[in-house]
Protein backbone atom coordinates (compact mmCIF):
# COMPACT_ATOMS: atom_id res chain seq x y z
CA UNK A 1 0.00 0.00 0.00
CA UNK A 2 2.80 2.38 0.90
CA UNK A 3 4.63 1.74 -2.38
CA UNK A 4 1.39 2.36 -4.27
CA UNK A 5 1.04 5.75 -2.61
CA UNK A 6 4.64 6.59 -3.49
CA UNK A 7 4.12 5.67 -7.12
CA UNK A 8 0.90 7.72 -7.18
CA UNK A 9 2.72 10.74 -5.80
CA UNK A 10 5.52 10.49 -8.33
CA UNK A 11 3.03 10.01 -11.15
CA UNK A 12 1.16 13.13 -10.05
CA UNK A 13 4.38 15.09 -10.14
CA UNK A 14 5.31 13.68 -13.55
CA UNK A 15 1.88 14.51 -14.98
CA UNK A 16 2.28 18.09 -13.81
CA UNK A 17 5.55 18.39 -15.69
CA UNK A 18 4.00 16.89 -18.83
CA UNK A 19 0.91 19.07 -18.72
CA UNK A 20 2.97 22.22 -18.39
CA UNK A 21 5.21 21.16 -21.25
CA UNK A 22 8.35 22.41 -19.58
CA UNK A 23 11.96 21.36 -19.74
CA UNK A 24 14.48 20.71 -17.02
CA UNK A 25 17.65 22.61 -16.25
CA UNK A 26 20.46 21.82 -13.85
CA UNK A 27 21.21 23.94 -10.79
CA UNK A 28 23.27 23.87 -7.61
CA UNK A 29 23.24 21.11 -5.03
CA UNK A 30 21.14 20.85 -1.89
CA UNK A 31 22.90 19.68 1.26
CA UNK A 32 21.44 16.57 2.89
CA UNK A 33 23.04 16.03 6.28
CA UNK A 34 22.33 12.75 8.08
CA UNK A 35 22.80 13.00 11.83
CA UNK A 36 24.29 10.68 14.42
CA UNK A 37 23.19 8.99 17.62
CA UNK A 38 24.88 6.85 20.26
CA UNK A 39 23.17 4.17 22.33
CA UNK A 40 24.44 2.57 25.49
CA UNK A 41 23.95 -1.01 24.34
CA UNK A 42 22.39 -3.31 21.75
CA UNK A 43 18.58 -3.44 21.87
CA UNK A 44 18.22 0.27 22.63
CA UNK A 45 16.34 2.87 20.58
CA UNK A 46 17.96 5.54 18.45
CA UNK A 47 16.79 8.66 16.64
CA UNK A 48 18.59 10.46 13.80
CA UNK A 49 17.58 13.73 12.14
CA UNK A 50 18.12 14.29 8.43
CA UNK A 51 18.53 17.98 7.66
CA UNK A 52 18.34 19.94 4.43
CA UNK A 53 20.67 22.85 3.81
CA UNK A 54 21.18 25.37 1.00
CA UNK A 55 17.54 24.93 -0.02
CA UNK A 56 16.91 27.31 -2.95
CA UNK A 57 14.73 30.32 -2.19
CA UNK A 58 12.36 29.27 -4.95
CA UNK A 59 11.79 26.01 -3.08
CA UNK A 60 11.60 22.31 -3.94
CA UNK A 61 8.46 20.61 -5.18
CA UNK A 62 9.93 17.10 -5.11
CA UNK A 63 12.53 15.36 -3.00
CA UNK A 64 13.50 11.75 -3.67
CA UNK A 65 16.53 10.04 -2.13
CA UNK A 66 17.50 7.04 -0.06
CA UNK A 67 19.61 6.27 3.00
CA UNK A 68 21.72 3.14 2.88
CA UNK A 69 21.91 1.23 6.16
CA UNK A 70 22.96 -2.16 7.52
CA UNK A 71 19.83 -4.15 8.31
CA UNK A 72 21.88 -6.69 10.27
CA UNK A 73 22.67 -3.93 12.79
CA UNK A 74 19.71 -1.55 12.69
CA UNK A 75 15.96 -1.92 12.55
CA UNK A 76 14.30 1.22 11.16
CA UNK A 77 10.78 1.42 12.56
CA UNK A 78 9.61 4.87 11.47
CA UNK A 79 10.46 7.93 9.41
CA UNK A 80 8.61 11.07 10.44
CA UNK A 81 8.34 14.24 8.39
CA UNK A 82 10.07 17.21 10.00
CA UNK A 83 9.10 20.85 10.19
CA UNK A 84 10.51 21.91 6.81
CA UNK A 85 8.28 19.38 5.03
CA UNK A 86 5.11 20.60 6.72
CA UNK A 87 4.26 23.16 4.05
CA UNK A 88 0.46 22.91 3.98
CA UNK A 89 0.56 21.07 0.66
CA UNK A 90 -1.18 17.99 2.04
CA UNK A 91 -4.44 19.82 2.69
CA UNK A 92 -4.33 21.33 -0.80
CA UNK A 93 -3.68 18.06 -2.62
CA UNK A 94 -7.18 16.67 -2.13
CA UNK A 95 -7.29 12.92 -2.81
CA UNK A 96 -3.54 12.90 -3.36
CA UNK A 97 -2.80 14.38 0.06
CA UNK A 98 -1.78 11.03 1.51
CA UNK A 99 0.78 10.54 -1.26
CA UNK A 100 2.66 13.77 -0.51
CA UNK A 101 5.16 12.09 1.82
CA UNK A 102 6.01 8.41 2.08
CA UNK A 103 8.91 6.11 2.79
CA UNK A 104 9.68 2.44 2.47
CA UNK A 105 12.40 0.00 3.40
CA UNK A 106 13.79 -2.17 0.60
CA UNK A 107 15.94 -4.19 2.99
CA UNK A 108 19.15 -2.25 2.55
CA UNK A 109 18.03 1.35 2.27
CA UNK A 110 15.25 3.64 3.38
CA UNK A 111 13.68 5.36 0.38
CA UNK A 112 12.16 8.77 1.14
CA UNK A 113 9.86 10.68 -1.20
CA UNK A 114 8.17 14.05 -0.79
CA UNK A 115 6.42 15.21 -3.96
CA UNK A 116 3.66 17.67 -4.68
CA UNK A 117 1.92 18.34 -7.96
CA UNK A 118 1.06 21.87 -6.83
CA UNK A 119 2.74 24.56 -8.94
CA UNK A 120 2.18 27.27 -6.33
CA UNK A 121 5.62 27.48 -4.69
CA UNK A 122 4.24 28.63 -1.34
CA UNK A 123 3.46 24.94 -0.73
CA UNK A 124 6.98 23.79 -1.57
CA UNK A 125 9.88 23.00 0.75
CA UNK A 126 11.70 26.31 1.16
CA UNK A 127 13.54 26.18 4.46
CA UNK A 128 16.73 24.65 5.81
CA UNK A 129 16.24 22.36 8.79
CA UNK A 130 15.02 18.92 9.81
CA UNK A 131 13.35 17.23 6.85
CA UNK A 132 12.79 13.79 8.38
CA UNK A 133 13.69 11.88 11.54
CA UNK A 134 14.60 8.20 11.42
CA UNK A 135 13.89 6.12 14.51
CA UNK A 136 14.44 2.49 15.36
CA UNK A 137 16.49 0.14 17.49
CA UNK A 138 19.91 -1.44 17.44
CA UNK A 139 19.42 -5.17 17.05
CA UNK A 140 20.18 -7.55 19.90
CA UNK A 141 23.65 -9.04 19.83
CA UNK A 142 25.36 -6.12 18.13
CA UNK A 143 28.83 -5.73 19.64
CA UNK A 144 29.77 -2.77 21.80
CA UNK A 145 31.79 -0.24 19.84
CA UNK A 146 29.96 -0.92 16.56
CA UNK A 147 29.46 2.15 14.37
CA UNK A 148 26.80 1.60 11.71
CA UNK A 149 26.90 4.11 8.86
CA UNK A 150 23.90 5.89 7.36
CA UNK A 151 24.77 7.06 3.85
CA UNK A 152 22.72 9.07 1.38
CA UNK A 153 22.21 7.66 -2.11
CA UNK A 154 19.81 7.32 -4.99
CA UNK A 155 16.98 4.85 -4.52
CA UNK A 156 17.77 1.33 -5.71
CA UNK A 157 15.04 1.13 -8.29
CA UNK A 158 14.67 1.67 -12.01
CA UNK A 159 13.84 5.14 -13.27
CA UNK A 160 10.60 3.68 -14.65
CA UNK A 161 9.18 0.15 -15.10
CA UNK A 162 11.21 -2.03 -17.49
CA UNK A 163 14.01 0.54 -17.60
CA UNK A 164 17.59 -0.62 -17.10
CA UNK A 165 18.62 2.78 -15.74
CA UNK A 166 18.74 3.18 -11.98
CA UNK A 167 17.22 6.17 -10.23
CA UNK A 168 19.42 8.84 -8.70
CA UNK A 169 18.81 11.23 -5.83
CA UNK A 170 16.30 13.70 -7.20
CA UNK A 171 15.39 17.15 -5.96
CA UNK A 172 13.56 19.55 -8.20
CA UNK A 173 11.35 22.58 -8.55
CA UNK A 174 8.52 22.22 -11.07
CA UNK A 175 6.91 25.55 -11.94
CA UNK A 176 5.11 27.21 -14.82
CA UNK A 177 8.38 28.61 -16.14
CA UNK A 178 10.26 25.35 -16.14
CA UNK A 179 11.81 22.59 -14.10
CA UNK A 180 15.04 23.04 -12.18
CA UNK A 181 16.83 19.93 -10.96
CA UNK A 182 19.22 19.93 -8.03
CA UNK A 183 21.82 17.39 -7.03
CA UNK A 184 22.05 16.17 -3.45
CA UNK A 185 25.28 16.71 -1.53
CA UNK A 186 25.20 14.07 1.20
CA UNK A 187 26.90 14.08 4.58
CA UNK A 188 26.84 10.59 6.07
CA UNK A 189 25.64 9.88 9.59
CA UNK A 190 25.77 6.89 11.90
CA UNK A 191 24.41 5.04 14.89
CA UNK A 192 27.04 3.95 17.39
CA UNK A 193 26.86 1.40 20.17
CA UNK A 194 28.96 2.78 23.00
CA UNK A 195 32.16 0.85 23.60
CA UNK A 196 32.59 -0.85 26.93
CA UNK A 197 35.00 0.92 29.21
CA UNK A 198 36.82 -1.32 31.61
CA UNK A 199 39.20 0.06 34.17
CA UNK A 200 41.54 -2.65 35.27
CA UNK A 201 42.80 -2.16 38.82
CA UNK A 202 46.43 -1.18 38.92
CA UNK A 203 48.77 -3.85 40.26
CA UNK A 204 49.50 -2.95 43.86
CA UNK A 205 52.91 -2.82 45.49
CA UNK A 206 51.48 -3.29 48.95
CA UNK A 207 52.75 -0.90 51.62
CA UNK A 208 54.82 1.17 49.16
CA UNK A 209 52.94 4.40 49.86
CA UNK A 210 55.54 6.76 48.40
CA UNK A 211 56.18 4.51 45.38
CA UNK A 212 59.95 4.38 45.91
CA UNK A 213 60.14 0.65 45.35
CA UNK A 214 60.66 -0.37 48.98
CA UNK A 215 58.46 -0.49 52.07
CA UNK A 216 60.09 1.33 54.97
CA UNK A 217 59.49 3.90 57.70
CA UNK A 218 59.09 6.71 55.16
CA UNK A 219 55.96 5.01 53.84
CA UNK A 220 54.48 4.80 57.34
CA UNK A 221 55.34 8.45 58.04
CA UNK A 222 53.75 9.56 54.79
CA UNK A 223 50.55 7.64 55.47
CA UNK A 224 50.39 8.91 59.05
CA UNK A 225 50.68 12.53 57.90
CA UNK A 226 48.09 11.93 55.19
CA UNK A 227 45.65 10.44 57.71
CA UNK A 228 46.28 13.44 59.96
CA UNK A 229 45.15 15.64 57.04
CA UNK A 230 48.52 17.24 56.49
CA UNK A 231 47.80 19.22 53.30
CA UNK A 232 51.46 19.22 52.33
CA UNK A 233 51.38 15.45 51.81
CA UNK A 234 50.35 14.30 48.35
CA UNK A 235 49.91 10.60 47.75
CA UNK A 236 49.58 9.54 44.13
CA UNK A 237 46.72 7.39 42.87
CA UNK A 238 49.07 4.42 42.71
CA UNK A 239 50.36 5.20 46.20
CA UNK A 240 46.80 5.14 47.57
CA UNK A 241 46.25 1.72 46.01
CA UNK A 242 49.50 0.49 47.59
CA UNK A 243 48.57 1.95 50.99
CA UNK A 244 45.24 0.13 51.31
CA UNK A 245 46.77 -2.96 52.88
CA UNK A 246 43.54 -3.79 54.75
CA UNK A 247 41.77 -3.96 51.36
CA UNK A 248 38.64 -2.14 52.54
CA UNK A 249 38.78 0.82 50.15
CA UNK A 250 39.74 3.30 52.89
CA UNK A 251 43.05 4.72 54.11
CA UNK A 252 43.11 4.94 57.88
CA UNK A 253 44.93 3.94 61.06
CA UNK A 254 44.37 0.26 60.43
CA UNK A 255 46.47 0.45 57.25
CA UNK A 256 49.17 2.38 59.12
CA UNK A 257 49.34 -0.19 61.94
CA UNK A 258 49.61 -3.08 59.49
CA UNK A 259 52.41 -1.40 57.57
CA UNK A 260 54.30 -0.62 60.83
CA UNK A 261 54.01 -4.26 61.93
CA UNK A 262 55.37 -5.35 58.56
CA UNK A 263 58.32 -2.95 58.87
CA UNK A 264 58.95 -4.21 62.43
CA UNK A 265 59.35 -7.74 61.14
CA UNK A 266 56.03 -9.27 62.06
CA UNK A 267 55.04 -12.19 59.86
CA UNK A 268 52.42 -10.22 57.92
CA UNK A 269 51.36 -10.57 54.30
CA UNK A 270 50.32 -7.09 53.15
CA UNK A 271 48.56 -8.53 50.09
CA UNK A 272 45.95 -10.27 52.25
Amino acid sequence: MKKTKIISGLMAMAMTVMSLGISASAADSVAVKIGTDTVEAAGEAFSVDVELGSVPSTGLSSIDFAINYDSSVLKISDVKLGTVGDTGAKSQEGDLGDTLFNWYDNGKQIVIIWATGLTDSKYWVKSDGVFVTLSGTVKDGVAAGTVSKLEGAGADRNIYPNSTTKASSYLSAVGESGTTDYTASFTAGSVEVKAKTTTEPAEADWGNVNCTGAVDVSDAVMLARFNAEDNTVKITAQGKINADVTHDGALDGNDLIKILKYIAGFNIDLSK
